[in-house]
């Protein structure tokens, strides 16, 4: 199949996000224990306690964000951090009212702790993507668009003017949102069951497709021609897959068992364990 246009996710795709987002997360709880009033070991205690609780019945918590669950909780740090911060509110009786809590979290409590994270990329990963300088490459990702930039010029290890790489720093497209949820829009169902899963995976993430179409239409490419790989299916993958994209998940060791079983028995869908098998998924190899 042809690839006419491949979309990369970065954070946790391109990058570790288990050794990168470590700062953040304890960066996080800092925070929370000072928005919350409650001590540093308390906090620390509660999080233990409950992020427990969560990798024991993963189906059971979620990135929330408008009243739905977006996303596993489980797959990175910074996926982690969110229902752990909820509950400490909760039990401190604090921001309680849903719309200043979502902007406090994946506001402020997100926006100035990323700026903690180390740059640690998966192997591979600058061979790789230099390698893919004549394709049609771009990053969309929910990270801001000049932290991903700063990171890639670092990979490629140059100022601007030499850089290998700063033909992909031109092309990312930070703060896609893809956990925005639109339900009144009705180019895709409003969800999908993945088996194993008990309920359902939400679609409709319209600030997302919107972003997607746009460069499908400027490669002169058709649905099919287009493929996405990121790390978190529901996040990253379920929307292109609905719109007939081709989708590859780079799995990690939390990825959850629900996404890998139901892209192993897709036709359009492909399991990755590093960054230098998308080209190869992509027919460029």
């Amino acid at each position: 199949m042809t690839t006419r246009l491949l979309v990369l996710d970065f954070d946790g795709t391109v990058t570790d996000a288990e050794v990168e987002g470590a700062p953040y997360h304890e960066g996080c709880l800092e925070d929370i224990s000072l928005l919350s009033g409650l001590t540093l070991a308390d906090v620390r205690r509660i999080a233990a306690r409950f992020e427990a609780e969560v990798q024991a019945n993963p189906q059971a918590h979620g990135w929330v964000f408008g009243g739905h669950i977006v996303a596993p909780a489980t797959v990175d740090p910074y996926l982690r951090i969110m229902p752990v911060a909820r509950h400490v509110f909760d039990e401190a009786g604090v921001f309680l009212e849903q719309t200043d809590r979502n902007r406090l979290l994946e506001g402020l409590l997100y926006k100035y702790n990323y700026r903690k994270t180390k740059v640690a990329f998966r192997d591979g990963a600058r061979e790789t993507l230099l390698s893919m300088r004549e394709q049609p490459v771009f990053v969309v990702t929910n990270s801001h668009t000049d932290a991903v930039q700063h990171k890639i010029s670092i990979l490629g290890g140059g100022e601007p003017a030499d850089n290998p790489l700063q033909w992909l720093v031109d092309r990312v497209h930070g703060s896609a949102q893809k956990y925005v949820l639109d339900m009144a829009w009705g180019e895709v169902p409003e969800s999908i069951a993945l088996p194993g899963l008990g309920r359902p995976v939400l679609l409709r993430r319209r600030l997302y497709a919107e972003c997607l179409n746009a460069l499908r239409l400027q490669a002169g490419a058709a649905w099919s021609e287009v493929m996405v790989v990121g790390d978190i299916f529901e996040l990253d993958l379920a929307l292109p897959l609905a719109m007939g994209a081709r989708v590859g998940l780079i799995v990690n060791d939390f990825t959850p068992f629900w996404e890998k079983d139901f892209l192993r028995d897709h036709p359009r869908g492909k399991l990755l364990s590093s960054v230098p098998e998308i080209p190869t998924y992509a027919g460029w190899a």
